[in-house]
């Protein structure tokens, strides 16, 4: 994966000269800690929060958790002629990456698109929808016309030689990468096209004009990314092996928000194609992250489609992950020793969204035995998330963190100056053991893209143990032997109130979600639409009518 060219990439330009210097590890014996009692509400706010550590531009410290960020890099684009301030710090440097960047954004705006009822009822959809936008508005600013879309504002070479806080990071930035008719970024276009059109959906009903300008753009920057195919620059920090799952990934989400059909049938083809590697999209083993998007394409064609194909995708990958995939002697499921937590994370994300389709609870078993490692029932009795619980790493890979101490003032023996809360760091070895230095990036360097599945895990975890009083549509059955119907009765997936569930209630659902005219004026019943009873109408829905249609499923969730 690119991730071991980053790690190349740090060991020769920041620590060769200290490569030498003094760790301190931890190691314990292998034993069992109680899961229970798990706080995954604050966990989530904790998690979300974390995002302001790493903002950038000029208003850093508006509706910012931490008093220790203000504003940094503020001229950003200048030397293109362009206002390219704002958007996210990648990890414990401060490049803005474009690929890890518009991951991050796609993978929080899917995490509330699909727990909205989870951040509502934890009381954190505010602060999740003002972390997106941050994101939405710098990708706005980026695409200065309809075939120009800057994605890499400084470069890491440069970045990966400084060490100290943002705000004391003066001087020009070059606007390192840029998409244009002659220069190719598809699978950059197409997860920020994925992330703009997640942010229209999550943000309609907030302020329309606002969701229409993402929308808008996001179909621009798709379209750049299909007419001129080809991978990005990252620097090789952030090498991409594939461009077809980004592409697909942004098809998908625009054909949900938009409902056109040639979205999908573009997500349907570039999925079938493997990457660099050779892998079979069909027998994926690796999982979500920046630089793979196949699960999570398979998990929404799937809902979408109804296809056992992808159905068989999804659960091959599980499957993968819950029963073959290396297993710490913890019980931590270890795919790659860079950021192994990361890993865990985005699978146990993706698991309790497809417990959503299938609701299995080996599923929900992956989740939460990985989340309640990273929070604490671990051999090393720590909490892997900055700030929980009673004991955690001390030393993040953080540049902010650290205040300005330098590695000449000995960071790596000295704590870092401030608490940087809810962030998720690298994890342990394959053996649950953790050395605790912020040399040790691979163990203690936090990151976007750590973050965001882990945001969307907690959330799912959240909505099944976090004993939060979630509304359900559940209907209870009247006992009655001669019910008598009423003006409130209905058969779920009714819509046009005929009496029963048919391709006639399918086809006036579209309607209805893609706001076209020629509805019914009377007797159509949005509300027997919500057939999986999250007091939402939506492609959720949309998709389970559809499986119903198709005998795939012989009843919705909530009969």
């Amino acid at each position: 994966m690119g991730t071991v060219n980053k790690n190349i990439k740090k060991v020769v330009t920041l620590f060769s000269c200290i490569a030498m210097l003094t760790t301190s590890i931890i190691t314990t014996s292998v034993g069992s800690v109680s899961a229970a009692g798990y706080d995954y509400s604050t966990g989530l706010k904790n998690a979300i929060g974390f995002y302001d550590a790493n903002k950038c531009g000029k208003d850093v410290a508006t509706n910012n958790v931490f008093s220790w960020r203000s504003a940094c890099h503020t001229s950003d684009g200048s030397d293109v002629g362009a206002d390219l301030t704002g958007g996210y710090h990648d990890a414990g440097d401060h490049v803005k990456f474009g690929l890890p960047q518009a991951y991050s954004a796609s993978v929080l705006g899917w995490s509330l698109y699909e727990f909205e009822d989870v951040f509502d009822a934890s009381g954190n959809k505010t602060k999740m929808l003002q972390q997106l936008k941050y994101f939405t508005d710098y990708f706005l600013k980026s695409h200065t016309d309809a075939n120009t879309f800057y994605y890499q504002v400084g470069d890491g070479e440069l970045d990966h030689q400084y060490w100290g806080s943002p705000e004391l990071q003066t001087g020009s930035r070059p606007a390192k990468c840029v998409a244009n008719s002659s220069k190719a970024a598809s699978d950059i276009l197409g997860e920020t096209a994925a992330a703009l059109a997640l942010m229209y959906l999550n943000y309609k009903d907030v302020d329309s004009t606002y969701a229409n300008e993402c929308l808008k753009v996001a179909k621009e920057l798709y379209s750049m990314g299909t007419s001129n195919k080809g991978a990005g620059d990252g620097q090789y920090f952030y090498r991409s092996i594939s461009i077809y799952d980004d592409l697909a990934w942004g098809a998908v989400w625009l054909n949900i928000a938009t409902g056109q059909s040639s979205y999908l049938d573009d997500a349907k083809t570039f999925i079938k194609n493997r990457n660099e590697n050779g892998d079979n999209p069909l027998a994926h083993k690796w999982t979500m992250c920046w630089d793979d998007m196949y699960i999570p394409v398979f998990v929404k064609l799937s809902e979408l489609t109804g296809d056992s194909t992808y159905k068989g995708a999804v659960e091959f990958n599980l499957n993968y992950w819950m029963n073959t995939l290396a297993t710490t002697p913890g019980g931590l499921k270890f795919l790659h020793y860079w950021g192994c937590l990361r890993y865990a994370a985005a699978a146990s994300m993706v698991a309790t969204i497809y417990y959503k389709q299938n609701p299995d609870q080996k599923y929900l078993d992956l989740a939460k035995s990985q989340i309640d490692y990273i929070l604490g029932d671990n051999p090393a009795n720590m909490s892997y998330v900055v700030g929980m619980g009673s004991k955690w790493s001390q030393h993040p890979h953080h540049r902010a963190a650290q205040g300005g101490q330098g590695y000449a003032n000995n960071a790596n023996t000295t704590p870092a100056k401030y608490v940087l809360l809810g962030a998720l760091i690298g994890g342990p070895d394959d053996s649950d053991n953790f050395l605790d230095s912020v040399v040790e990036y691979q163990y203690t360097e936090v990151a976007l893209d750590y973050n965001a599945g882990f945001v969307g895990a907690l959330a799912g975890v959240a909505k099944h143990y976090g004993n939060l009083s979630i509304p359900t549509a559940t209907k209870t059955p009247t006992i009655d032997p001669t019910p008598t119907p009423t003006a409130s009765s209905y058969v779920v997936g009714d819509v046009n109130s005929d009496g029963s569930f048919n391709s006639i209630d399918f086809g006036l659902m579209r309607m209805d979600l893609l706001c076209i005219s020629g509805l019914p004026d009377a007797g159509f019943n949005r509300e027997a639409g919500d057939v999986n009873g999250d007091n939402k109408v939506n492609s959720i829905d949309f998709g389970l009518m559809r499986q119903r249609l198709l005998a795939i499923i012989p009843k919705f969730p909530v009969e």
